[in-house]
């Protein structure tokens, strides 16, 4: 029981590539399959990145829970949320994603890679860099526009109108979590500068 939080972040991090093999099966299959089958795919992928990123909760919450809450389980964590997030966006990108998406994405993934990056410098030197509310707010923004991202190919009988609205919100949560990435991201910076002084 004490070493479930670990294990559903472990799932989390096994279902980013599962995520991201079902869109690609999903874009391939539009051509040979149909669009019917392609749906289900994104239907299922879908499914699967949501209950994923509820993990993101259930873990940190199951682990102060039982009192096991260790900085192993807290960089896990941080690294189970990056694979998710970063596969979907990448496969999102090359299925999906029109360029204005694409660039916002690999605004995303590179914001992650260098705050990665700043927060293992830091741990070298014994130092910690903690996670920010706007840091947390990004995070949850993305989850919500990956799933939309998902779900809308997942709907292929949806009215226009439904499909332009989840279509709308998709891009602007995109858009609102890379504003809050670059944002926390610089509020990273500041930390460290300021831990250096």
């Amino acid at each position: 029981m004490r070493s479930l939080p670990t294990l559903l972040t472990i799932l989390r991090i096994a279902a980013a590539p599962v995520v991201a093999g079902l869109v690609l099966w999903a874009h391939a299959s539009t051509f040979t399959e149909g669009p019917a089958f392609s749906a289900t795919l994104y239907g299922f992928a879908a499914a699967l990145f949501v209950l994923a990123a509820l993990t993101d909760a259930l873990d940190g919450w199951l682990a102060r829970k039982l009192g096991v809450v260790t900085p192993f389980g807290a960089a896990l964590d941080h690294s189970a949320d990056k694979v998710l997030v970063a596969a979907t966006l990448v496969v999102l990108s090359y299925a999906l994603f029109p360029l204005p998406m694409v660039i916002a994405a690999a605004i995303l993934v590179v914001r992650e890679f260098a705050v990665a990056g700043l927060r293992e410098a830091l741990s070298a030197s014994g130092r910690a860099l903690p996670v920010s509310s706007i840091g947390k707010l990004k995070a949850f923004a993305e989850m919500v526009a990956l799933a939309l991202w998902l779900v809308i190919p997942a709907l292929p009988e949806a009215s226009a109108q439904l499909l332009d609205l989840l279509y709308a919100a998709a891009q602007g949560l995109v858009w609102f979590a890379v504003a809050l990435a670059l944002w926390s991201g610089a509020s990273y910076v500041r930390a460290a500068i300021d831990q250096r002084t």
